[in-house]
C-alpha cells in the first residue's frame, strides 16, 4: 500500500484510528464483520463517562500527540461529534476529511468515523495518480473529562487501494488532550 506523496505515514495514521491512535492494545483483535464490538478486558475496565454537567465545560479543540491531528469536539446531550480540523491544504483540496459521531450507550459513546482520503494508485509515480477512497470505521469513546478523551476504534491493518476496501481491521486505543 502506498499513500499519496509525503503524507504516507500521516494518512496511514488517520486510518489507524481514524482519529488519534496512540498505541495498539496489547491483545490485538481482528475486527469481525458484524456491527457489534467483541467484549475485551478494556471494555470491562473502562472508566465511566463524565456527567452532562462536566461535559458542558469541555474545551472545543483536542489534540492527538500520536497523529498530530487536531479535532473540534462537540458533546451535546447524548451525542458526541468530532471533526479533523488541521487537514493539510493539499489533502483537503482533494476532499479529505474525518468526521465522527457517537451516541451515548450506557457509560460510553458508540458510533463511527467516516473517512475520505486520497491514496496513491499502486505503480503510479508518487503524488501523480491518486484515488479518493471513503470508508467507515467503528469508534467508541470510553471516558471524557476536561483533561482527556480516551477510547478505541477500528484501525486498518491492510487496505486494497484499487477496490477502496479495508481487507483487515483491528481495534486500537486512542487518547486526546486539549489543544494548547
Amino acid at each position: 500500500m502506498r499513500l499519496a506523496g509525503s503524507h504516507y505515514k500521516f494518512l496511514l495514521m488517520i486510518f489507524a484510528a481514524a482519529l488519534a491512535i496512540s498505541q495498539f492494545a496489547g491483545a490485538e483483535q481482528t475486527a469481525p464483520k458484524a456491527t457489534t464490538k467483541p467484549t475485551t478486558t478494556a471494555d470491562q475496565k473502562s472508566p465511566p463517562a463524565k456527567s452532562a454537567t462536566a461535559i458542558g465545560k469541555l474545551p472545543k479543540l483536542w489534540h492527538s500527540d500520536a497523529t498530530k491531528h487536531d479535532f473540534r469536539v462537540d458533546v451535546t446531550g447524548d451525542l458526541f461529534r468530532a471533526e479533523w480540523v488541521n487537514i493539510p491544504a493539499a489533502v483537503a483540496k482533494q476532499g479529505a476529511y474525518i468526521r465522527t459521531e457517537c451516541s451515548k450507550t450506557g457509560a460510553k459513546w458508540v458510533g463511527s468515523s467516516k473517512i475520505n482520503m486520497a491514496f496513491a494508485v499502486p505503480g503510479a509515480p508518487a503524488g501523480k495518480d491518486t484515488k479518493l477512497c471513503s470508508l467507515t470505521v467503528r469508534f467508541e469513546v470510553d471516558s471524557i473529562s476536561a483533561e482527556k478523551i480516551t477510547g478505541h476504534s477500528e484501525a486498518i491493518k491492510a487496505f486494497d487501494v484499487n477496490a477502496c476496501r479495508a481487507e483487515q481491521m483491528k481495534w486500537a486505543e486512542f487518547s486526546w488532550v486539549p489543544k494548547k
